[in-house]
Order: C-alpha cells, then sequence, then structure tokens
C-alpha cells in the first residue's frame, strides 16, 4: 500500500478522473457504513488514505479527537493539514459526520489536483460541482455520505446491468441532495448496483468502480514493486521459522486434555509494527459452509477476501480502527528502502506517534460466542481470562496466546484474581482457576447446589481469602456469611447475615456488607461491629469506600463522602462538573478509590480527581465525547492503575488515557468492532496493569502499552 501523497508522486501528478471517481465512491460508501452506527471517522486527510491495487484503506480513526480535545483549536495538528479539517473542527467543534464528507472531499481535491484547498477553477469539470458541495463551509450545505456515494457513482462507467437487475434501484438523477433536503443517510441499499456479484451480498455497490483499469499503470506498478520486496521478506522470515521448528522436539505422546478443559493452539498476534487487527484468527462467515482446517482451526471458516475487503465498518474501503494519524505505528530502526515504492512510503511515513494519538495494540483476540461482559482479571502480569455465555479462556497477557479453554464453568458475575495464581468465577455455583492451566483448584462441595450451604453471592476477595453469602440448609437463620482461606482451605468463620445483603467493601478492619442499609462485620472473626444508613445512598447508587473510614457514593450529579462509623448526612459534596442539557449537571458513575485519592467520571465525560476523606478537589477535566448519539446514555467507568499513575475512562464508543498526576488526557483508543447483538453498542471493559491496558470491546480484546 501507498499513501495518497507517495502515490501521486509515483504517478507524477493528479490521479485521473476515473480513478477519483472509484477512490471517492469507496471511501464514501464506508462512511456511509460508519456514519449509520452514530460513529464519525474524524481522521481523514490525505495521510490516512493508502492506495492498494484492490481498493483503498483508511486508517487515522479518531485522530482529531486525539490530537486536541473538543474546544481546542485544531489549525495546526501534524498530520491533520487545516485544508483537510472542516471550518467547524478547526474551531474546536465536535466532529459530526457532515465534517468526515467535508474532509473527503479535500482529500478527492487533492487527488485531483495535487493540491491542498485549490481553486474552484483548478478542479476537473467532472467533478467541481461535487466537490464544492462537499466542501461547502455550513454542514447544512454539505450532501451526507450516501448522497455522495451516488453522486460519484454516477460519474463510473459501468457495465451493462444484466436483464434480471432492471428492477434493481438506481442512483438518482438531478441535483445532489444535502441534508437539509432529507437526503438518506443509511448504508447503500442491499442489492448491491451494477457489477456486483453474488459474492457481494448486495453489500456494495463502490466495489463495481474498482474493477480493472480503475488505477493507473505507473501506480500498478510500484504497488507491484512493493508487493514483491515485502513477499520476499515473508519467504525469508517462514524459512528462518521452519528451520527453527525442525530443532524443537516433537510433543508426541502427551496427554490428552481433560473433559471440558481443553488447551488451544496459539492465536495470530498483531506485534508492535502491524496494523490492528490484521491479521486476525479465522472468522465466521455467515451463510458459509464450515471447514475443517486442522485441530485449531475445526469447523471455523477462513474469510473471504470480499469480507477482509468491507472489513468491520460494512463499507469497500478497508478501515483501520485506532490506529495513528500516519497509519501504522513504528519502533526502531528500519531497513532502508529498496525500491522506488519503499522510498516513496518511506518518504511520507512516520517512525514515531504522534503525541496524543493511541498506541498500536501489542496484540487482539477475537472471542467466540456472546460478547464479553466483564473486565478481565490479570494474574501476576503474566494471565488474564475471559468469561462469555459459553464458558471462560485463559490469555497469555503478554502475547494473546489462547493457553486453555473450558465450557464447564460459566460466569455470572465479575471475575475476580484471588493471590497470584487463581482467579474465582462466581456462576451457578463458585469455582476457583489456575490462570495458567485453566484447572479447577478449589470447589467446595458444600458451596454446591444441594450441599450443606449452597453459594448465593461472592462478596469480597483479597489474598488469599474469599468472603461469599450462602444458604445454610436447616439452621435458623437461612443467609450466613462466611470468610474461607483458600490458600489454607478451611473456613475461617461464619456469622449469620440479614437476607438482601449481597454486596461487599472491603475496609482497614471490616467487610461492609450492604443491602437497604449498610452493615460492618469484624475481618479476624466476624463480630458485628454496627449497622448504619447513609442520605441519598439507596440501592442503586454505585458506592466505594477507601481505607481511612470513608464510604464515597455517586448521587445522581453529586459525588458525596460520608463518615462510615457515623452514617447520617455526607461530610462532603462535590457536584459535577459537565453539563449534559442548559443548567442540568450530569450524572456520576461509579468512584474508584486509590490510596487517598477518589476518581469518577460523570456523564458529561468529565473526569474528577478528589481527596477521598476531604472532597478536596485535586482536578477536574472535561474531555467531551466522540459523538453527541451516545452523551448522557450510560455513564463512564474510571479505571486506575496499581501504581496509580494512570487513570482510564471507559464508554461505548472509547477509552481514554489520562495522566493521575494532573489530568492530561494521553490518548484516546476507538475501535469499531463493539456492536453487539441486535447492533446494541457493547460497553468497553478494562483491566489494568502498570504498563499494558487490556480492553475488551464486543468479542475482541485490544492489549494496549501504557509507556
Amino acid at each position: 500500500m501507498l499513501p495518497l501523497p507517495a502515490a501521486l508522486e509515483a504517478y507524477g501528478g493528479p490521479l485521473p478522473v476515473r480513478t477519483v471517481h472509484a477512490l471517492g465512491a469507496a471511501l464514501a460508501e464506508t462512511l456511509a457504513a460508519i456514519h449509520t452506527t452514530g460513529a464519525t471517522h474524524a481522521g481523514i486527510a490525505p495521510g490516512t488514505v493508502f492506495i492498494a491495487d484492490d481498493g483503498p484503506r483508511l486508517f487515522g480513526f479518531g485522530a482529531v479527537r486525539a490530537a486536541v480535545p473538543e474546544g481546542g483549536d485544531r489549525s495546526d495538528v501534524p498530520g491533520l493539514p487545516s485544508d483537510a479539517l472542516p471550518p467547524e473542527q478547526i474551531a474546536g467543534g465536535r466532529p459530526r459526520p457532515l465534517g468526515d464528507v467535508f474532509a473527503l472531499g479535500a482529500v478527492l481535491a487533492y487527488a485531483a489536483t495535487g493540491q491542498l484547498g485549490p481553486e474552484a477553477d483548478a478542479l476537473p469539470e467532472e467533478l467541481r460541482d461535487t466537490l464544492r458541495s462537499c466542501l461547502a463551509p455550513d454542514p447544512a450545505d454539505r450532501p451526507t455520505a450516501q448522497s455522495l456515494l451516488d453522486e460519484l457513482m454516477r460519474g463510473v462507467r459501468l457495465a451493462p446491468a444484466p436483464a434480471s437487475a432492471a428492477g434493481a434501484p438506481q442512483a438518482p438523477a438531478g441535483a445532489m441532495p444535502t441534508v437539509v433536503d432529507g437526503a438518506p443517510a443509511g448504508p447503500p441499499a442491499r442489492g448491491g448496483g451494477p457489477g456486483a456479484t453474488e459474492l457481494d451480498g448486495g453489500v456494495s455497490r463502490a466495489v463495481s468502480a474498482l474493477g480493472p483499469g480503475w488505477l493507473p499503470a505507473r501506480l500498478v506498478v510500484a504497488l507491484a514493486e512493493q508487493s514483491s520486496a515485502v513477499l520476499a521478506a515473508e519467504i525469508e522470515a517462514i524459512a528462518t521459522e521452519n528451520a527453527a521448528a525442525e530443532t524443537v522436539p516433537s510433543d508426541e505422546g502427551a496427554a490428552p486434555a481433560r473433559t471440558g478443559h481443553t488447551a488451544m493452539p496459539e492465536q495470530t498476534t498483531v506485534g508492535r509494527r502491524g496494523p490492528v487487527g490484521i491479521p486476525h484468527p479465522p472468522t465466521r462467515v455467515p451463510g458459509r459452509s464450515e471447514t475443517a482446517e486442522g485441530a485449531g482451526t475445526r469447523g471455523i471458516a477462513r474469510p473471504s477476501r470480499r469480507s477482509l475487503l468491507i472489513g468491520a465498518a460494512g463499507g469497500t474501503a478497508g478501515i483501520a480502527a485506532g490506529a495513528t494519524v500516519a497509519g501504522v505505528t513504528t519502533a526502531g530502526d528500519a531497513p532502508a528502502p529498496l525500491t522506488p515504492a519503499e522510498r516513496l512510503a518511506a518518504a511520507h511515513g512516520s517512525s514515531r506517534r504522534l503525541a496524543g494519538a493511541p498506541p498500536t495494540p501489542l496484540w487482539r483476540f477475537d472471542a467466540d460466542g456472546t460478547p464479553l461482559a466483564y473486565a478481565p482479571p490479570i494474574c501476576a502480569d503474566q494471565t488474564t481470562v475471559l468469561a462469555t455465555g459459553e464458558g471462560v479462556t485463559g490469555l497469555d497477557l503478554r502475547t494473546g496466546k489462547r493457553l486453555w479453554a473450558r465450557d464447564d464453568v460459566r460466569a455470572r458475575g465479575r471475575l475476580r484474581a484471588v493471590g497470584k495464581n487463581l482467579v474465582l468465577v462466581p456462576g451457578t455455583r463458585i469455582a476457583a482457576l489456575d490462570p495458567r492451566t485453566g484447572d479447577i483448584e478449589w470447589e467446595p462441595e458444600e458451596f454446591r447446589s444441594g450441599g450443606r450451604t449452597p453459594y448465593a453471592a461472592l462478596l469480597a476477595a483479597e489474598g488469599g481469602i474469599v468472603w461469599i453469602a450462602a444458604e445454610r440448609r436447616g439452621g435458623a437463620d437461612s443467609r450466613v456469611l462466611i470468610a474461607y482461606d483458600l490458600t489454607r482451605g478451611e473456613e475461617l468463620w461464619t456469622s449469620p447475615l440479614p437476607d438482601g445483603f449481597d454486596q461487599g467493601y472491603l475496609m482497614k478492619d471490616v467487610l461492609v456488607v450492604r443491602g437497604k442499609e449498610f452493615m460492618a462485620f469484624d475481618r479476624t472473626d466476624g463480630a458485628r461491629r454496627w449497622t448504619r444508613s447513609y442520605k441519598g445512598v439507596t440501592v442503586s447508587r454505585p458506592v466505594a469506600t477507601d481505607n481511612g473510614g470513608t464510604l464515597i457514593a455517586s448521587i445522581s450529579s453529586d459525588l458525596c463522602g460520608y463518615d462510615v462509623a457515623r452514617g447520617g448526612g455526607p461530610s462532603w459534596t462535590v457536584p459535577a462538573k459537565g453539563e449534559v442539557s442548559y443548567k442540568h449537571l450530569a450524572d456520576f458513575g461509579p468512584p474508584v478509590v486509590h490510596g487517598d485519592t477518589v476518581y469518577a467520571t460523570d456523564g458529561a465525560y468529565a473526569v474528577h480527581a478528589l481527596s477521598a476523606r476531604t472532597g478536596a478537589v485535586r482536578w477536574q477535566r472535561v474531555y467531551g465525547l466522540v459523538t453527541k448519539a451516545l452523551s448522557g446514555a450510560r455513564t463512564p467507568d474510571t479505571t486506575v492503575s496499581p501504581s496509580g499513575h494512570t487513570v482510564l475512562m471507559s464508554n461505548d464508543v472509547e477509552v481514554d488515557a489520562i495522566d493521575a498526576e494532573d489530568g492530561t488526557l494521553r490518548w484516546r483508543f476507538t475501535d469499531s468492532g463493539a456492536a453487539g447483538a441486535k447492533g446494541i453498542v457493547a460497553r468497553r471493559r478494562v483491566a489494568l496493569t502498570d504498563d499494558l491496558a487490556v480492553v475488551i470491546s464486543g468479542k475482541s480484546v485490544y492489549a494496549l502499552p501504557l509507556r
């Protein structure tokens, strides 16, 4: 692939009008698909559009937001020339879909003239009116991406449609409608267009514009030279791997895996130099027959070439979500370019990540089954465990390799790491697994359904001790609180517990359990210390505690601190900083305490750092959100690294990394694959070490370096 500036250099000037039409149609179709999800690309520029022989690739997803948050001047952003940014974004406005249309118009004008921001007279006559409408200063005068696709497809010469396609939808005639005219904003209609095949599934119209001849011969030659160099490097690497494999002893005779517990082959990972999500593990293709391709891929069909071209966004142009402004991040010293194509790519590439741009994932893992619902526990900075409705899976934290999978243990709540080598899985029963092997290390008979004290809820875990609520059979009290030492394999104490208490919070000397009120038990012997209620803290309010005797609760648009021992009203109150509408403050999400600092995010995406004891504000920052459609829907979650140096804000759209010292925004990571069943957006879930963030997004897992 060549970035667009390098493609113009290889061709020797502006691209032919046919090529610009095809390029624009492919990108417009992809934008139309992105916009229907409620997202905005916000990163289209000549340097983020790459040319390949089978179609364009679009990088830089979210680059505008990553470089400068909403409200900041964007007139001088590296990698995003101001001529490619719509006026409203230059002034700091929130990215919107019609801003993408402006940026695409600027890119196509550059491809057609070799200049950014050319005069109208310099544009080819066939494209002049189309591009001028895209570049209108007022967003209301611009076409939608779908209308732009219709217009560009009229300029593509297609093969005559077969008689059977006479009733297929045709591109509208006449002037191109704008958003004010009620132009459609949805994706291309199914059924494709002239030139679409059964393999296309009726998804793409623009694919017909990418037929033979869409690229001029000079570009085809430059891409071929680049491909030959890459192929030669891959052949050399494979030969080296095969030679090394010959020295590895055979593992024939290894014991078979136990029932319900399967050791899995290594999953393909993405290294520091690889593009986001490529390569990825085999993907199930709806409507296609499944083929057996060995033990590791049995029953899984590999994606077709067409499905890879469509990509996650559903358009013709491939899209790299979460990539840096200049495309793929590289690190270290790269070999000197040899071919003309390599030299052109090197001249327009970047060897470092732009400040504010998201890091390239170390690896990506795609889970089978339903979307992942819980943040994965991290054990000894070596392994992590994923939970779906179908079972649990262990991954190597540094490589993304699948270590094991078992379908006989299913989670019904958040998994918790206990000590270094155990993970608690609460479900219809409770079990503790070795995260390295998946073996069950603890599953007591008395806590099973039908046992002496059936398990009811996991309340807390610390070190090697767990606190659980269980039902007592035949006793005076139906519910009990049990402290169990996993390292010694023995019950420490049992205490009566009223019904309805199913949440627990550990403090220095007591375990606080929660129902309609709060109750404290001595951690040493289980004696009940006190019962308290706190004004405004109902069952649904998110709560956290510190070790100094303070309970922190989110009470609508206030964050409140309570003296645990005293009860009653709050000892301090801090209002939200963000507004969701005029004079209406946003609600707070769940608070998180690290040391003597409490962190919380409100529904307008303002992050607060306060003293847990006094409520004194240490810093407050409003970061804004990627799309208006999702703002206020659900308050974001907040996570803090073990060292307390990094705060992550995660929501339905993105993950933001923030410096815990002063609230500086480090980067934003956005991917486009988080839609769950029936199009429901899946909440991002995050787990942290001091140098790695594990991000759950739908069925995908990303490992992002923090340093």
